[in-house]
């Protein structure tokens, strides 16, 4: 039998001419999905016996079609190979990772090495673009790992000889130190702040919640008797999931300030009954924070005449504050939702060493 049931699937699987052809295809196992395949498979056979390389088109994703016509193969550019590899993996990636890729793609991957064919793409080639680019090194090496996903499946799929990306450097990815505000400074930036932004804001600065945290906030995650904030939600461009990570799943302890910013807030009249926060210029729920970043944050600092950083500065800002006042770097780590305290000790390492500082004193 030409096409055979597998886990997770069926594979396409034939010789021509001394020549196997196999491809594996992920589908549910029914009569109808193995009628179509062995169907396909028909057609792949009598396209491959009479070399017709126009079911290219129709069929894409084909390995097999492929591997038949080398030469259409071999005029694969990066834009046209990575269509294919787009194709075939999506619907197993998140919508952000989806964004995520598509954003470095039409912005530096296509623009940039597009037109070149896969065969004639090597190190050298990406290594002259490397040098001379800006970005952090984080981004560059975001973009290298698209590039090596694309021409690793390429190679898979033989059309490429050797994944030239595997030849290529990492960029060095230099963690950019944290810049935290001090206590002069969050009281000026809360001082130029009406109702809600100021409790927004105020309650960024002492609990080192997240953005997308902060706006997925409920009031059913709210327990001000016990003084906790059960951390279960997130928004990222604008939908609402679970956290990433187990550890961004957490029960908070709620400092002082951070009860008094919520208390305030329950008794301010554009109250939600289910959000914690909304727009109160549309009463909508945030689908992100650009525009309280753009239009409130950046405002209440020129106000304030406070030097300008990002709002995420305010998760730094509470890390830092806590270690600084002896508060022990576990908990701080599980209050920021990470799942041990190496990234404490990696990115606040410096408020850790001024904590002891002052108990030797």
């Amino acid at each position: 039998m030409a096409v055979k049931e597998v886990k997770n699937g069926y594979v396409i699987d034939f010789t021509i001419g001394h020549q196997r052809y196999r491809e594996t295809i992920p589908a549910p196992h029914s009569k109808t999905i193995e009628k179509k395949l062995s169907d396909q498979q028909a057609i792949y056979k009598m396209a491959i016996t009479i070399n017709d390389k126009s079911y290219l088109e129709k069929y894409p994703n084909s390995k097999i079609l492929q591997k038949a016509f080398n030469n259409a193969s071999s005029k694969l550019t990066v834009d046209n190979y990575s269509s294919i590899w787009f194709g075939r993996h999506q619907a197993n990636w998140s919508h952000t990772t989806i964004r995520g890729y598509k954003q470095k793609y039409y912005t530096h991957i296509k623009p940039n090495f597009g037109i070149i064919r896969l065969i004639d793409f090597s190190a050298s080639i990406y290594h002259d673009w490397a040098k001379l680019q800006t970005m952090s090194g984080k981004s560059m090496n975001d973009i290298r790992s698209i590039l090596n996903q694309i021409f690793k499946e390429a190679f898979l799929d033989e059309i490429i000889d050797i994944n030239p990306i595997e030849r290529t450097r990492l960029a060095k990815n230099t963690q950019k130190e944290p810049e935290p505000f001090n206590l002069v400074e969050i009281n000026k930036i809360l001082a130029a702040l009406d109702s809600p932004y100021r409790q927004y804001f105020q309650l960024a600065f002492y609990t080192g919640m997240r953005t997308g945290e902060l706006i997925a906030l409920r009031w059913q995650d709210i327990d001000l008797e016990n003084r906790k904030i059960h951390v279960r939600r997130s928004i990222s461009h604008g939908i609402e999931k679970e956290p990433k990570t187990k550890g961004s799943v957490r029960d908070m302890d709620m400092h002082v300030q951070a009860f008094d910013a919520l208390s305030s807030l329950r008794k301010h009249h554009y109250i939600d009954p289910i959000r914690v926060f909304i727009d109160p210029k549309t009463n909508k729920a945030y689908k992100n924070a650009e525009g309280l970043r753009k239009y409130i944050w950046i405002s209440a600092l020129n106000i304030g005449k406070v030097n300008y950083r990002c709002p995420y500065q305010t998760r730094h800002t509470y890390a830092s504050m806590m270690l600084s006042q002896g508060e022990n770097h576990m908990w701080v780590a599980y209050q920021m939702g990470h799942a041990d305290w190496g990234m404490i000790r990696k990115v606040y390492g410096r408020w850790i060493h001024h904590k002891v500082e002052n108990k030797d004193n």
